[in-house]
C-alpha cells in the first residue's frame, strides 16, 4: 500500500475525530516530509482538511469529516430511507460527498453543526433544531407522505417510533384524530423498532421499510392528510462560502425526477433492493409547491405552546 493509500486509510479510520499531523508519521512509519508533502497535494485537491491547533501542531480530517463548512467542498446528508431520489441527482450533478445517516436527529445535529452542508431530514427535526440553533434555513420541501403505521397481533397499549421527527408528530396526531390513547415507546433505529414489532400494538415508520414489511399496514396520509415528511436545509455558513454551488445544487434538485433509474441509483446508496425503493415511491408526492402553507406551519405547534407555558 502507498504512502498517500496509507494516509486516507488512517483518517477514514478516525472518521470526525481527525488526527494529528504529526501521529501520522508515527502511527504509519513514514517521514515527517513525506507526510507533509501527501498533505499538502492532497488539501489543494480538497480531499483533506487541515486546521491549526497550536504553534505548528496541525489536526487532519478527510474532507467529507471536516468539523466546519469548506470552499469549494459539498457535503450533502441524506437517512437510510427513501424520499431522496431528487437530492442524490442533485448532489451528483455538484460532485458531493454524500453521507448516509441511521437516524435524523444526528443528521440534523450534524447540519446545526457544520459536520454537513446541505441535509435532507425530517421537517419537524429541522424546524426545531433551526428555531433553537439559528444555523439553518430550510429551502426546499423534499416530499410528502411515505410512512405509516405497521400493526402487531399485540393488544399492547405502546406505540412505537422514532423521537422529535415527523414519525413521531404523525403518530400523535392520528392518536388524537381517532380517540386512541396510548403510550410511545421510542427507537432510535428503525431495525431495533422492527425487531421489538411484537412489543407494541404498532410502529410508525417510513419508506422503504413501510412497503417491505408485511401484515396490517395503514398509511398516515389516509387519516390525517397529505403531510410534509422532509425538507432540505442548508447550513448559513456553507451558503455563505458556496453561494454558486448552492444555486446549482437547488436548479438541479428543481428539475430531478423520480423514476426507475432513479431508484437503482438510491438503492445502491441506502441498501434496499431497486425494485422496492422504486415501489416505494408510489406513496410519495415529490412534485411539489415549494411554498410552506399556513397549516403545515401551524402543525409544528404540536397542538399549541401555550399548552406547555404557564404565566403568572
Amino acid at each position: 500500500m502507498d504512502a498517500e493509500r496509507k494516509i486516507k486509510t488512517l483518517l477514514e479510520s478516525v472518521r470526525d475525530e481527525g488526527i494529528l499531523q504529526s501521529e501520522i508519521h508515527e502511527k504509519l512509519e513514514l517521514s515527517k516530509s513525506t507526510v507533509s508533502e501527501i498533505l499538502s497535494f492532497l488539501e489543494e485537491s480538497k480531499e483533506v482538511f487541515r486546521k491549526r491547533i497550536s504553534g505548528k501542531s496541525y489536526r487532519v480530517w478527510l474532507s467529507k469529516y471536516s468539523p466546519e463548512p469548506l470552499k469549494g467542498v459539498v457535503r450533502v446528508g441524506v437517512l437510510r430511507a427513501s424520499e431522496y431520489p431528487k437530492v442524490v441527482q442533485a448532489a451528483e450533478k455538484v460532485n458531493a460527498i454524500i453521507r448516509v445517516y441511521d437516524s435524523g436527529i444526528e443528521l440534523t445535529k450534524d447540519l446545526v453543526h457544520g459536520h454537513v452542508d446541505i441535509a435532507a431530514s425530517p421537517f419537524i427535526t429541522q424546524a426545531i433544531f433551526g428555531v433553537l440553533m439559528k444555523s439553518i434555513k430550510i429551502v426546499r420541501k423534499v416530499a410528502m407522505n411515505g410512512s405509516g403505521l405497521v400493526f402487531s397481533n399485540m393488544d399492547s397499549e405502546w406505540w412505537g417510533c422514532s423521537e422529535f421527527s415527523t414519525m413521531e408528530r404523525n403518530l400523535r396526531k392520528y392518536l388524537e384524530l381517532k380517540g386512541l390513547r396510548g403510550k410511545i415507546r421510542y427507537f432510535r433505529s428503525p431495525e431495533s423498532m422492527i425487531n421489538s414489532l411484537q412489543e407494541v400494538k404498532a410502529i410508525a415508520i417510513w419508506e422503504p421499510y413501510f412497503t417491505m414489511l408485511e401484515g396490517k399496514k395503514e398509511p398516515f396520509s389516509e387519516v390525517i392528510g397529505d403531510f410534509v415528511c422532509c425538507s432540505l436545509a442548508l447550513n448559513n455558513t456553507f451558503a455563505e462560502l458556496n453561494p454558486d454551488i448552492v444555486d446549482k445544487f437547488l436548479a438541479e434538485f428543481d428539475r430531478a425526477k423520480a423514476g426507475r433509474r432513479e431508484a437503482a441509483k438510491l438503492s445502491k446508496l441506502i441498501g434496499f433492493p431497486a425494485e422496492i425503493v422504486e415501489k416505494s415511491f408510489e406513496n410519495y408526492i415529490f412534485d411539489l409547491e415549494q411554498v410552506f402553507t399556513e397549516k403545515e406551519l401551524e402543525d409544528l405547534r404540536f397542538g399549541g405552546v401555550e399548552t406547555i407555558i404557564s404565566l403568572e
